[in-house]
């Protein structure tokens, strides 16, 4: 599946989803599906470092 960036009409792969201008102004960014993805998958790694540290600190 693709996603369509409607600022620029270019194609990016919903496999990794990923802004090519993350510093132009966008006026749809609040709403653009392909933003709201890249950062739901940078929380997701955050969140599993976290965890990870956790872990480690609760082992020692």
């Amino acid at each position: 599946m693709e996603f369509i960036c409607e600022k620029y009409k270019e194609k990016v792969d919903s496999d990794e989803p990923v802004c090519r201008h993350p510093d132009d102004y966008c006026r749809t960014r609040s709403s653009c599906i392909i933003h709201y993805m890249e950062k739901e998958k940078e929380r997701e790694q955050r969140k599993k470092i976290a965890t990870q540290q956790k872990s480690k600190k609760l082992g020692k």
